[in-house]
């Protein structure tokens, strides 16, 4: 049973928005590309762990917990999935690195080595699985659990070489899973915990999640305000007679104000006024920009004349 599915990282649509209302041509536009490039691989790996466990058989209760963030007061942590089981705890890192994967295990340093030779130095996934595991341990003894914690490192792109390991760690390609999970049933053959307090522990972990914070960008002087056409990059749609339209590939939406809507809580903040929402969009009445904010239902403060929309993460 999944407590917990897995979403896409909010930071794969702010990026997205960045770059369509960013020029090309400004510095930062190939560093915020290969930002994207890399959180969508990661993202996209972790799915194709997950639909692997339709395949594996699991003859004992257990509860998945997919993406956990739980934020303490100096630090925090990020489970990519957790399988909760009435015989042990499954904690699993996953990594879509492509190349060929060095642990040193005297420095603690990880690194890739690319196909054109270049070096390029990376977070040790085993120490963060290492804080996690701790983590984990502590908060079963706080709860007065008994359960082995496993950590596993899984490389989702066939085309990882472990070149060298981290120790006694476990380390396997997607492909491997199924053969991991039959040897754990193998080394812990009897449950440890009944059904009900194995559903009990699952949901005190996933009752720990917190939403984790986006950081908004620093916006450049060149960013481009407007409701964007979806179909001509870098063309903004004017309105008229209640619809948004292009004037280059007569593109026509009555709606494309939420989208930009979305796009602002995701790059500049959470909230709008009438004012800036007319600021944003180009729209010039205020009657036609209040219409359009009531029509929208976001919840809000204040009064009218100084009301503050919240913007929601995502409008039915």
């Amino acid at each position: 049973m999944i407590l917990k599915h897995r979403k896409e990282p909010p930071d794969i649509f702010q990026l997205q928005s960045l770059l369509k209302r960013t020029p090309f041509t400004y510095s930062q536009f190939p560093h915020w590309t290969e930002q994207l490039r890399r959180i969508t691989a990661g993202f996209h790996g972790e799915q194709r762990i997950d639909s692997l466990w339709h395949e594996i058989e699991l003859p004992f209760p257990h509860f998945f917990i997919h993406d956990l963030f739980i934020q303490k007061p100096n630090s925090s942590h990020q489970l990519d999935t957790i399988l909760v089981t009435s015989r042990f705890i499954l904690i699993l890192e996953i990594k879509s690195i492509s190349g060929l994967l060095n642990f040193d295990l005297q420095t603690r340093q990880f690194s890739r080595t690319n196909k054109d030779g270049s070096i390029d130095g990376m977070r040790n996934p085993d120490d963060q699985l290492r804080r996690h595991e701790k983590w984990m341990q502590r908060f079963l003894a706080d709860q007065q659990f008994e359960l082995p914690v496993i950590g596993a490192i899984v490389f989702t792109y066939p085309s990882s070489v472990i070149q060298s390991k981290a120790g006694k760690r476990i380390m396997i390609h997607s492909s491997g899973l199924l053969y991991l999970m039959e040897q754990l049933f193998l080394k812990y053959p009897e449950d440890i915990l009944t059904g009900r307090k194995t559903k009990q522990l699952a949901l005190k972990l996933a009752g720990l999640h917190s939403l984790q914070p986006l950081e908004l960008p620093a916006l450049p002087a060149c960013f481009m305000k407007g409701v964007l056409c979806p179909v001509c990059p870098g063309l903004c749609l004017t309105y008229h007679r209640g619809k948004w339209r292009c004037s280059k590939c007569v593109h026509v939406d009555s709606l494309a104000h939420l989208d930009a809507l979305s796009q602002y809580r995701a790059l500049v903040k959470a909230t709008i006024t009438s004012s800036e929402f007319r600021e944003f969009t180009g729209i010039s009445s205020r009657s036609v920009a209040s219409k359009m904010l009531v029509h929208a239902k976001m919840p809000y403060t204040g009064s009218f004349k100084d009301r503050n929309y919240i913007i929601p993460e995502a409008f039915l």
